[in-house]
């Protein structure tokens, strides 16, 4: 089965002729202008002048299409008139938050092998449209403004996931192993990467709530480590503390310290904040 993407379901309002518009994306909404021939050819003749309305952001394929069927019928999307006898809505399907609006496709059969593998052949060696790009999808290929990342955040703010929602995913992740190969690229991936100096300030700024840090302190205890792993972490490591003091401590001990590593309370004696907490001292 395809794996499931975190989906918005929007409404969309022609702001001069007041047709509306149910649809779903994984993108931006306020981006992506919605798909169906109706809903399109009428973009074309009046203008793309709209209003877009977010009515939910769904982290799971059932919740997604509960939601989207149940408002389907609801404002009975595809049969609703108005009194000149005109269409509300422009779906001229019921909007699942799966399948998206009427594109007059008819056949959607799935890849074989044979055209799978001739695609991988042809892609080798291709640059991804995406690398190097923050804040993009297949959708929207352009990154988000501050506008948008406000009115999304906005549409967003104060929503809370029901415990069922939040069960459910912890049922699905349960036993998921991750293997060495994508522990590898995602290593791979990783490496070089540096935190802008913005980034490193906000996570200075955070502050771990009492109940955090207990929940971290459980969590410490509870885990294991591999003979491998052990004896990485046995013997001592040269540290200099909150107050510029040098000293050596536990290699265990220094790396369970919670938070960022600038925040800990002991830091490496040549690391840059280690190097500031000895000039600080004097």
């Amino acid at each position: 089965m395809k794996k499931f993407i975190p989906t918005y379901l929007y409404v969309k309002t022609h702001n001069i002729t007041g047709l509306k518009y149910f649809g779903k994306t994984t993108g931006d909404p306020f981006k992506y202008r919605g798909s169906g021939i109706y809903w399109l050819r009428h973009l074309k003749e009046h203008g793309y002048d709209v209003r877009t309305d977010v009515i939910g952001y769904c982290m799971l394929q059932e919740e997604c299409m509960s939601i989207a069927t149940q408002f389907s019928k609801d404002n009975d999307i595809v049969n609703a008139v108005n009194e000149n006898n005109k269409k509300i809505w422009a779906n001229q399907i019921i909007e699942n938050g799966i399948d998206g609006g009427a594109t007059g496709r008819t056949i959607y059969n799935p890849h074989s092998e044979e055209s799978k593998k001739k695609m991988s052949v042809s892609r080798k060696g291709s640059i991804p449209w995406n690398r190097g790009k923050t804040g993009v999808s297949p959708g929207n290929k352009i990154p988000r403004s501050d506008e948008n990342k406000q009115r999304l955040r906005e549409a967003n703010l104060g929503k809370k996931q029901s415990q069922e929602t939040i069960d459910k995913r912890i049922a699905k992740l349960k036993g998921h192993i991750v293997t060495e190969e994508t522990r590898l690229k995602i290593s791979a991936g990783h490496k070089g990467k540096k935190l802008s100096f913005d980034h490193i300030q906000k996570i200075k700024k955070r502050v771990v709530s009492n109940i955090t840090k207990q929940k971290i302190k459980e969590a410490r205890k509870k885990q294991t480590f591999s003979e491998e792993t052990k004896k990485k972490l046995s013997g001592k490591v040269i540290v200099v503390d909150v107050n510029g003091d040098i000293k050596k401590i536990l290699k265990e001990e220094y790396y369970s310290q919670p938070g960022h590593r600038d925040m800990w309370k002991y830091v490496a004696h040549n690391s840059n904040e280690g190097k500031k907490r000895k000039m600080r001292r004097g």
